[in-house]
């Protein structure tokens, strides 16, 4: 059965992979259903996706890994040998692990993918690294791949042959701690609970905003990019300390990287 819908289950705190998302969909020309899972639920939404649908699951790239958040709307997702293509997003470092982790959390829910890639965008924390990536060139590989997914779907009647093989270890790297958690300046902050309502982690309280729970904070920074009054900040010293570090390992050109 030839898929003849598009559904778009996405992560995206600051919006790149949101943008990478709705570029790769424009391209496969499909009639399209969006499952935003960047503001936190509760309650989980029940994912339940057929056969005649074609799925396309993307996230960014938290330290090698895909962010635990996304996972937890995974406890009711299931497909019944649905096509679907992952991708991930990372800040020109290197997505390690994530890629190979979505494919496998994908595969084990009933789905089978057909396509993948990996996308170097700018950095979330330090924006000079990767700055305004993607770019027209990004944007052009991005569609360039789904409309190779299109292909694809129109022209495979069964997709069991097909096997994508991409990078990455078995045993997971293991999750590192996120030290940049932000603060509210108690004086500044009026209590709107604007930061509160975007976390996509749930780590801030409607009814007391002007705190954090370090525990399930993510350090997206979703919280710092959406407060008017800017009340909200991370330690100047510790973001630093991470410039220093990220620079060195980090290399703005990356390239995209695709697996069909």
């Amino acid at each position: 059965m030839k898929p003849n819908e598009l559904k778009l289950v996405y992560f995206s705190p600051t919006g790149t992979t949101r943008k990478v998302m709705m570029e790769m969909a424009a391209a496969i020309r499909m009639k399209s259903v969006s499952y935003d899972l960047t503001v936190h639920k509760e309650k989980k939404p029940a994912l339940h996706f057929r056969e005649n649908e074609f799925v396309l699951f993307g996230v960014p790239v938290y330290a090698g890994r895909v962010p635990a958040s996304f996972l937890q709307y995974f406890e009711d997702l299931s497909g019944k040998g649905t096509p679907a293509a992952v991708f991930v997003t990372y800040g020109c470092r290197e997505y390690e692990d994530a890629l190979l982790e979505l494919k496998n959390e994908v595969e084990a829910r009933g789905f089978h993918v057909i396509g993948a890639a990996a996308f170097p965008v700018e950095h979330s924390l330090v924006r000079s690294i990767g700055l305004g990536r993607p770019n027209k060139k990004d944007l052009g590989e991005i569609a360039d791949f789904g409309v190779q997914l299109k292909r694809r779907i129109q022209k495979e009647e069964s997709f069991d042959n097909i096997q994508i093989t991409v990078p990455g270890n078995a045993t997971y790297k293991k999750p590192g701690p996120f030290s940049l958690v932000p603060k509210a300046d108690a004086t500044v902050c009026t209590g709107c609970g604007n930061c509160a309502k975007v976390c996509p982690a749930g780590a801030i309280s409607l009814k007391e905003p002007k705190k954090t729970d370090k525990k399930k904070c993510i350090s997206c920074q979703k919280c710092v990019r959406v407060c008017k009054e800017k009340a909200r900040h991370i330690s100047k010293i510790k973001y630093n300390m991470l410039v220093n570090k990220l620079n060195k390992v980090c290399q703005s050109d990356k390239k995209c990287e695709v697996f069909l």
